[in-house]
């Protein structure tokens, strides 16, 4: 797999065409090379470390599960057998730190589309968890499992898409026990990306990882980092047994924990933001130290740091400068751990329209600036999270790509710099016919998939259609492009003979 930029011919970008396929960027992961905003100062930043510290010393957290209050008892905290309370100790938290890796490699069915995260990269899921998805068609509507299948398959089809998030619509249709069976072999079938596990129940983490070692011919003790999974703490201060359970089995199976406390800024959190964002770290690095614990050394991603409320309505002011902040602040946090950071792309508005545009390039700007290493509901998200739109899936990729094509490192050397093309046009004159210009026209910059720059006669003559209108008409000819990744036989056969089983044996409820 090449993980580095695309390549480039004399500093100019090559998109990949085909006909009249839709462009794309190649298959890689974009790199930070550029430098990170940081909000907060050095001593800034300590302050807030050490709040945080004190916050796991002096008040704690509750841990509903035994097993999380057993490990944390054999490590020398303080628990509370009564209330649940776990008090940490600077040196239980530092010795977690020294422990977690601070990149790792994570690995699909098809070694060809193994990742890393961390160490300057970047990679992008669809959206997660929506009940609801919408296009403009057929309007808002619950999910099934063909729009779960045809948002797996956009997200498989476009190549700035990296990993599946889980659910990119739930599957209203499919009753719960078995949900998590019929998602898992869909994505494992429609894509060879890198899968997400389902983290209610410990049964359902064992079937997906059972499943997600029958694609690759090994067994779920055995299986090298292959998924991920959402952790997120019941703010303010806790962790329920389904989430602390998750913790414990996804490090024992050395699967990657991205822990994201349900941080809400004057809601579960303390309104300032300061305050807010030392209690949502406090709720990290207590799930970081029970990942250690379970396992030393197992893959760990820390969330965003906060988001805020809308204070009139109480409602998740998604994409709100406050909340970018936070992210920035959470990057700069990240750094100082030395461990990989989780971005999103984020928005409340009910339409693929101007808000969602704006406050999309908002929180993706975020999490380039602070040097997320993952940027989870990537494409796709709306309504805050409780609809999934096909048309702001491509919207996104859109922004996904220039994103990734202003990451790529300016070419300087003696082609680039062009004296001798210069001297040729001279004073006066225009660069459109030069042999260089003639030679990379195509590739000389980003081209977007849904932007244009025709003039207001063309467009008029072209239907007058909206972004969102464009939008539209490229994600039915994705899903028209789309093909399906080949599976060895007697994998697919032994992944579907396993669906059968559990789901003869009715499956996992949630907790």
């Amino acid at each position: 797999m090449n993980a580095e930029t695309p390549s480039r011919q004399s500093g100019r970008r090559k998109i990949r065409r085909r006909s009249t396929a839709i462009p794309q960027r190649p298959w890689g992961q974009p790199r930070h090379d550029h430098g990170f905003i940081e909000p907060l100062s050095a001593d800034e930043l300590e302050a807030t470390h050490e709040t945080s510290l004190r916050i796991l010393s002096e008040i704690g957290i509750y841990f509903h599960d035994d097993e999380a209050r057993d490990l944390f008892a054999a490590a020398g905290a303080l628990v509370d057998a009564g209330s649940h309370n776990v008090r940490l100790g600077r040196e239980i938290v530092e010795e977690a730190l020294a422990s977690v890796p601070s990149s790792f490699r994570i690995v699909s069915w098809n070694p060809e589309r193994a990742l890393v995260i961390g160490d300057g990269r970047m990679a992008f899921t669809t959206v997660l968890g929506p009940p609801n998805c919408s296009d403009l068609e057929r309007g808002r509507r619950p999910g099934t499992l063909e729009d779960f299948r045809d948002f797996v398959r956009l997200g498989h089809h476009f190549n700035i898409i990296h990993m599946m998030g889980g659910s990119p619509v739930e599957p209203m249709d499919i009753d719960v026990p078995v949900r998590h069976l019929e998602s898992t072999r869909t994505m494992l079938r429609a894509t060879d990306k890198v899968p997400y596990v389902f983290c209610h129940t410990r049964k359902r983490i064992h079937d997906v990882l059972d499943m997600i070692a029958i694609t690759k011919g090994t067994t779920r003790d055995r299986l090298e980092t292959s998924t991920y999974a959402i952790i997120h703490t019941n703010s303010p201060l806790q962790y329920d047994s389904p989430m602390a359970g998750g913790v414990i089995e996804l490090a024992r199976h050395n699967q990657a924990v991205l822990l994201t406390p349900f941080s809400l800024a004057g809601a579960t959190m303390p309104v300032a933001l300061a305050g807010a964002i030392a209690m949502s770290n406090a709720e990290m690095l207590a799930g970081l130290v029970l990942s250690q614990l379970a396992r030393p050394g197992a893959p760990f991603v820390t969330g965003a740091k906060t988001l805020n409320v809308d204070m009139k309505t109480g409602a998740p002011a998604f994409g709100s400068p406050d909340g970018n902040k936070a992210i920035q602040i959470g990057g700069q946090l990240a750094r100082r751990y030395g461990l990989p950071f989780r971005g999103s792309n984020f928005t409340s508005s009910n339409a693929p329209d101007f808000q969602a545009g704006a406050e999309s390039q908002g929180t993706l700007w975020s999490a380039v600036t602070s040097g997320a290493s993952l940027v989870m509901h990537a494409a796709g998200w709306l309504e805050g999270g409780l609809c999934s739109s096909f048309e702001k899936f491509v919207l996104d990729v859109d922004l996904l790509q220039a994103m990734a094509a202003y990451l790529e490192p300016v070419a300087v050397n003696a082609d680039t710099l062009a004296i001798d093309e210069i001297r040729e046009v001279g004073p006066g004159g225009h660069f459109f016919g030069t042999d260089q210009t003639l030679a990379d026209y195509e590739g000389a910059f980003y081209n977007p998939l849904v932007a244009t720059t025709q003039n207001y006669g063309a467009w008029v003559e072209a239907g007058a259609p909206d972004a969102t209108q464009r939008a539209h008409r490229l994600f039915k000819q994705a899903l028209e492009e789309y093909r399906q990744p080949v599976m060895e036989d007697e994998r697919a056969q032994a992944l579907d003979a396993f669906v059968a089983r559990r789901i003869e044996e009715g499956g996992a409820g949630i907790d």
